[in-house]
């Protein structure tokens, strides 16, 4: 919740794959833009949710596995899951700006509307 308006996002998801209260989460659509970000998102990769909202995933997030190639799991992942997959899959995945640090990263459907719910453990 916004803590100027009291707005926010109230969206479903799977229980072993729903964030908890201060938890790192994305919300991504279809074409794998940005369309929410929580507070420990914000705090993890040091930025604010009004400058990533309808940024590409890439600007934020990039695959941390040597043996990947160009993020095409990660990208994957989001796609399936935005499309409504039931499957919930895991990535590896480091700061796009930082290197050194790898976080594992859930990705799951969640909606309505359907979109992939990605969050950083």
């Amino acid at each position: 919740m916004c803590g100027a308006c009291g707005l926010g996002l109230l969206i479903e998801a799977a229980e072993d794959v729903a964030p908890h209260a201060g938890d790192a989460f994305l919300v991504l659509d279809r074409a794998l833009s940005v369309c929410a970000v929580s507070r420990g998102a914000e705090r993890l990769l040091a930025t604010r949710e009004p400058d990533v909202v309808n940024r590409h995933i890439s600007d934020l997030l990039m695959p941390a596995d040597a043996e990947e190639d160009g993020g095409e799991s990660l990208s994957m992942a989001v796609a399936w899951a935005a499309r409504g997959d039931g499957a919930t899959r895991t990535a590896i995945v480091r700061p796009a700006n930082t290197f050194g640090i790898r976080l594992t990263a859930r990705i799951a459907a969640c909606g309505p509307p359907r979109a992939a719910l990605l969050v950083l453990e």
